[in-house]
């Protein structure tokens, strides 16, 4: 079953503004016969009218791993007229794979059976790559922002005590695992430290290490 995206990451998907395909459907529960929209035909690959909507046929194009959830959802919501929404993956009529988002709600007779479920089927496809790009660029930046304080902690490291690059590295290596601390964060800490002093001097710099290793060391505001 895919993973429901947490309210906050769908609540990007959603704000973003893209011109997402939004389709709509209607089952009559009696008989089973179901009607698309054009656009819920093209989100499935298919020109409007040229299949017949079917629940089986949803379900098809359901992603293996979601099918079951769709199912027991679907199930659901002709016993219920409680409003339900799942996101899932299907994958269309020339194999090309989308993430939607269904929602619907059934609708009553007088005996409070459920005769008809309608509702909205949307396409993420596009806005959740949009947000996976964003996220991923993101996340390069914070590697470079990290990989520059590191090397520039070690440039510190190398000039004020006089070790090479990997004498530098080994040392940032050691604090970080005597004090359980992530070594972009050590370096980072260390070059906040090296910048709030007029020069950094070995004294300096031995003081700091001293200080991490007993704990006295008050990390930089």
């Amino acid at each position: 079953m895919t993973t429901v995206p947490h309210d906050e990451t769908l609540s990007k998907i959603l704000s973003r503004g893209d011109d997402a395909s939004i389709g709509e459907y209607r089952v009559t529960v009696a008989t089973g016969q179901w009607w698309w929209s054009d656009a819920t035909f093209r989100i499935h690959g298919f020109e409007p009218g040229e299949v017949v909507p079917t629940g089986e046929l949803m379900l098809a194009h359901s992603h293996p791993d979601d099918r079951d959830h769709a199912q027991a959802v679907l199930d659901e919501a002709q016993c219920s007229d409680e409003p339900f929404a799942m996101i899932h993956r299907i994958v269309d009529a020339q194999g090309a794979g989308h993430v939607v988002a269904t929602v619907g709600r059934g609708r009553c007779d007088e005996d409070d059976r459920v005769t008809e479920v309608t509702g909205y089927m949307l396409d993420l496809t596009s806005s959740v790559r949009h947000l996976a790009s964003e996220e991923a660029d993101a996340s390069i930046q914070a590697a470079a922002r990290s990989r520059r304080d590191i090397e520039q902690a070690k440039g510190v490291l190398m000039m004020v005590l006089g070790v090479d690059d990997d004498g530098a590295f080994q040392i940032l290596r050691r604090l970080s695992n005597d004090t359980n601390t992530p070594l972009r964060v050590l370096a980072a800490w260390l070059m906040t430290s090296a910048r709030e002093a007029d020069a950094p001097s070995r004294d300096a710099v031995i003081e700091f290490i001293a200080g991490l290793e007993t704990g006295t060391q008050k990390e930089p505001a």
